[in-house]
């Protein structure tokens, strides 16, 4: 029986002894333990002594028994964190019915990894390049080296480590055949052996699609890109349960491999899907510190035509600005694309001016791990009215291209990693567009980890629109900036070309912020920042306004959420913000 058993059994006694004893007879009691800080601490947060301070059935009988058995509970616990020769003393002292556990602790010397033998045995060492190849891979998943310190948790983290990289390609049927840890208390060694027989290699078999009653086979048959007779990989299974997973007609999703026993080995794939129904509706209210309250409504129906086209109706109220639109999204095909379809109709009064746009068009896009790629192309008609009445009506035929790649160590809580977007649009005039133009865009998004939770990050945005007469362009495709994840301490897209009540948007944008979140309780963060930018009609006309505040941050289930108080040095003004995170 191993010490944690042991220590295990001896609770439930104490546990029963709590339960039958005299419960008239209270014994409040002390600990005081005498050892190394770091143990100190691992001691007070698992001893008996300390979890059963506080019981009020604790009887001097009891007390006793759990005091007498404290060397070996702690000695176990010693044994995690490398001590394997220590020397443990327990007693209880009794002062007129003041009670004092005391604890004397001489930890002795680390124990230390002598020699390592790791063996890879089974089919694998038949192909030798691969077995070659495998070993060294293997090897640098070990969290232990000859020399260092033993502990429980590197080597569980070694042994999960290890095995994992031995599935994920050909041999899922992996497994430890010996896993032995020798520990020699007179010389302070811990010599290790584990044994790994690779089982057999297999290849991809025959794909199998249950849970399907109301949806097509053929846009599930589409995301699958596994080749049967192909090496087995378990990335390309779990991306493609990821895959499925994003789908609006599945809830769940979970791809498994079947390994046969016996040649020739194969890995049949099921996958079963977990539907969802055929229409969906979705009401939400909320508010925004840029645009007020917001109410929107959605309507998708999942299976247009018996196709899997999703078709949606959306309409959203947002302050000053209403918006309505028509979709369709088509199911991805095989090349990994996806396309989609839509209308839409947006008003808006945003600083002084008075926006109408009509817009339709097409786009096809592609998503992996790391980028999102699209391209589209829509034709735009609006109608702008600035706070003198004067009037303009562009239209444009856009061509365009939107590139995002993001890595991240987190999507809901980025703490290191970047982001970054880019995009490209363009039109000629005469072709359904009244004046040619090239806009150009980017933004980007670095985090660094500081210590051990503070974050900080810096954002940078620049845009350009090369055109001669930014008043026969879109304002979809020119600039104005301020207001939340822009330059805070100003109201909403304030900043542009400004001329008698009127913002108007301009053919430049450069914003830049620089933020540190310092953790001051568990998922709650302090904030400071400082924000920097302008969009103008040109480089020369730039006038970059500066935002500085103080705010805080709370890590939800969702995402980071932000309340801001920034002030406007150029414009001498305080702004309250909400904000969800800032990833795009």
């Amino acid at each position: 029986m191993s010490a944690l058993t042991r220590s295990a059994l001896l609770s439930v006694l104490f546990a029963a002894s709590l339960a039958w004893g005299d419960e008239g007879e209270i014994a409040s009691y002390q600990v005081d333990i005498d050892a190394p800080s770091d143990i100190e601490s691992l001691l007070e947060r698992y001893l008996d002594l300390y979890r059963w301070r506080d019981e009020k059935k604790t009887t001097p009988e009891s007390l006793q028994l759990l005091v007498d058995r404290t060397p070996q509970e702690a000695a176990a616990l010693l044994h995690t964190q490398g001590y394997f020769s220590s020397k443990i003393t327990s007693r209880l002292e009794n002062n007129g019915g003041n009670y004092r556990a005391v604890v004397e602790v001489d930890p002795g010397p680390l124990t230390r990894v002598g020699k390592i033998d790791f063996q890879l045995i089974g089919a694998i060492t038949e192909d030798e390049a691969f077995y070659k190849r495998a070993l060294t891979r293997l090897e640098g998943g070990w969290a232990l080296a000859e020399g260092d310190v033993f502990t429980q948790a590197a080597w569980s983290d070694t042994k999960q480590r290890v095995i994992n990289r031995m599935l994920a390609r050909r041999y899922l049927t992996a497994h430890v055949t010996k896993s032995e840890v020798s520990v020699d208390p007179a010389s302070n060694r811990a010599d290790i052996t584990m044994v790994i027989d690779s089982g057999p290699a297999y290849v991809f078999g025959p794909v199998t699609i249950k849970g399907l009653h109301r949806y097509p086979e053929r846009i599930v048959k589409n995301r699958i890109d596994l080749q049967e007779g192909g090496e087995y990989r378990r990335k390309e299974l779990a991306d493609l349960q990821s895959d499925l997973q994003s789908m609006p007609q599945f809830g769940a999703a979970v791809v498994e491999a079947e390994p046969s026993a016996t040649a020739p080995y194969i890995a049949p794939i099921v996958v079963n899907l977990q539907e969802v129904p055929l229409n969906k509706l979705a009401l939400s209210l909320g508010y925004s510190t840029n645009t007020g309250p917001r109410a929107e409504a959605q309507y998708y129906y999942h299976n247009l035509l018996d196709r899997g086209w999703v078709g949606g109706i959306r309409a959203k109220l947002d302050g000053d600005e209403q918006e309505g639109e028509l979709s369709i999204d088509f199911p991805q095909f095989k090349s990994g694309y996806s396309h989609r379809a839509y209308v839409n109709y947006t008003s808006s009064t945003v600083e002084g001016l008075d926006t109408e746009t009509y817009k339709g068009g097409v786009s096809r896009t592609r998503k992996e791990d790391l980028i999102d790629r699209t391209l589209g192309i829509e034709y735009l008609r609006e109608r702008r009215v600035n706070a003198d009445g004067d009037l303009e009506r562009p239209q444009a035929l856009v061509a365009y291209y939107k590139w995002i790649r993001r890595d991240l160590d987190s999507r809901r809580d980025p703490k290191k990693g970047n982001i970054l977007q880019l995009e490209g649009a363009g039109a000629v005039q005469g072709v359904a567009t009244d004046e040619s133009f090239v806009e150009l865009y980017a933004q980007g998004v670095q985090y660094w980890k500081v210590g051990q939770g503070d974050v900080a990050f810096i954002r940078l945005e620049l845009g350009q629109n090369f055109t001669k007469d930014p008043s026969k362009v879109p304002t979809d495709y020119l600039f104005r900036a301020g207001g939340a994840n822009s330059v805070r301490g100003y109201d909403y897209q304030s900043l542009g070309i400004t001329s008698d009540g009127t913002t108007e948007p301009g053919r430049v944008l450069a914003t830049a912020t620089a933020e540190y979140q310092h953790v001051v309780y568990k998922d709650w963060r302090a904030a400071v920042f400082v924000d920097y930018g302008d969009a103008a009609d040109t480089w020369g006309s730039f006038d970059g306004q500066t935002g500085v505040g103080a705010g805080a941050r709370w890590v939800s289930p969702v995402g980071v959420l932000g309340a801001d108080l920034a002030y406007g040095v150029d414009a001498e003004q305080w702004r309250f913000y909400f904000s969800l995170g800032l990833t795009f």
